[in-house]
């Protein structure tokens, strides 16, 4: 296409005219559709890019510098473009990557926390099943970190009642903690 025609033809569309707006659309949309395909390795990408070029060239048709040569400045825009979308999508790619890290984090921790409470859950159920004094026994020397001299002198009995409670309070839980475990996995 010759420079004057160009520059004719540009001239045109900065006024409004549709008829040659088609023309430069019919005229440039290939090359710049295969320029941008290289660009993005992405036809569809391409395509919208290339489409919302067009698209900002007709809205902004009176507002549009005065150009001699239209390939080059519609390379230099499609450039732009190519660019800002390259560079939002990479930015976009980042944001999704933080963001499921994050959620995975998260989600992970969310499960741990709910494991960590349904645990917690089920060992106060399986101390609260213990009878009487075993239950205090065994509350003081695991959950309050009392020794067994320091049980016996508190409840004014042996070292070796408290040592038998002990033993037989772990036993009654390790039994309830097979029966837990048996009913899971029988429902699963």
């Amino acid at each position: 296409m010759p420079k004057e025609y160009q520059h004719s033809l540009w001239n045109s569309i900065r006024l409004g005219n549709e008829k040659a707006f088609r023309q430069l659309f019919d005229e440039y949309w290939e090359a710049l559709y295969c320029y941008a395909c290289k660009i993005t390795r992405d036809h569809s990408l391409a395509q919208d890019i290339v489409q919302g070029l067009f698209i900002h060239l007709w809205e902004k048709h009176s507002s549009l510098p005065e150009v001699k040569v239209v390939l080059p400045y519609l390379h230099s825009a499609l450039k732009n473009r190519l660019l800002n979308a390259l560079r939002d999508e990479n930015l976009y790619q980042r944001h999704v990557d933080i963001f499921k890290e994050t959620n995975k984090e998260n989600d992970h921790s969310a499960v741990e926390h709910l494991q960590f409470k349904e645990t917690e859950r089920l060992l106060h159920q399986s101390i609260n099943q213990l009878p009487g004094k075993m239950k205090d026994v065994f509350y003081l020397h695991r959950i309050e970190n009392l020794s067994v001299a320091e049980i016996a002198l508190l409840q004014g009995t042996s070292p070796q009642t408290i040592r038998n409670q002990l033993n037989t309070a772990l036993q009654k839980i390790k039994s309830f903690w097979v029966i837990e475990i048996l009913i899971v996995l029988w429902l699963l």
